[in-house]
């Protein structure tokens, strides 16, 4: 470990790092019982008119549930550990591989809920064709832009010029999410539009929280805690596809 990590897990309140840790622990736990609560509903929708759309919303949320799952475990786990303990071996390689793994997840996981959307109220030319593929070519884009190793992910330093960079197609997938769920949501007859706005909402702001963490956190430490009400917003987006 070295000198830098030694000063930042002692200089940490220790309140501060038990309920960080804690909410990890819990965000995990909420997000493996909602894939867990979809995937048995998926296997008990009753017949009806509906049965084939609710088992495909079902479908999808289980999938979105394990990605976000998957991908933040890489680095949520060592954080609780190092919450927890106070202290990590390797820590800036385990968050930086975390943080690399989730930020590609994370990105996949918009192409799989717009392919929900689009699927829930699947109708011919309503469909949104030209915004999943605008968001699969700019997932490439992203993808291979966060394998560039002037990201540096497994020193803990950054760079500002390659946060900036890698996040700019990620902004622009956000933007035509919310287009693409807007425009569903014009054409929504299987669910009401509450539905759709509430996810939108969700998205729109687990953007706004997530962007200034990841192009200015390493300079500003304290925007890290912008970290939580976005991860509430992925807990709230899942819920209503779960509960709804």
């Amino acid at each position: 470990m070295t000198v830098r990590d030694t000063k930042e897990n002692t200089t940490k309140p220790i309140g501060a790092r038990l309920g960080e840790g804690v909410f990890c622990i819990a965000y995990l736990l909420y997000v493996i019982i909602v894939a867990c609560v979809m995937l048995n509903k998926c296997g008990s929708v009753p017949e009806g008119d509906m049965a084939s759309v609710e088992k495909l919303r079902y479908i999808f949320g289980f999938m979105l549930a394990f990605l976000l799952g998957f991908g933040d475990a890489f680095h949520l786990i060592p954080r609780i550990v190092l919450n927890l303990k106070g202290s990590l071996q390797r820590k800036n390689l385990l968050f930086g591989v975390g943080n690399l793994m989730s930020s590609i997840t994370m990105t996949v996981f918009y192409n799989i809920l717009i392919g929900m959307c689009d699927s829930l109220e699947y109708r011919g030319e309503a469909y949104n064709l030209w915004v999943e593929r605008s968001i699969l070519y700019l997932t490439v884009i992203r993808i291979v832009l966060l394998l560039c190793p002037q990201n540096k992910w497994h020193t803990g330093e950054g760079d500002r010029v390659w946060a900036v960079i890698r996040n700019v197609p990620f902004a622009a997938i956000g933007v035509i999410t919310v287009v693409g769920i807007i425009r569903v949501c014009g054409n929504a007859c299987n669910y009401p539009s509450g539905f759709y706005i509430q996810i939108a909402i969700a998205v729109v702001l687990s953007f706004l929280f997530y962007l200034p963490v990841a192009i200015a956190a390493k300079e500003k430490p304290k925007l890290g805690m912008l970290m939580i009400p976005k991860t509430m917003c992925y807990m709230w987006m899942l819920g209503v596809i779960c509960f709804w």
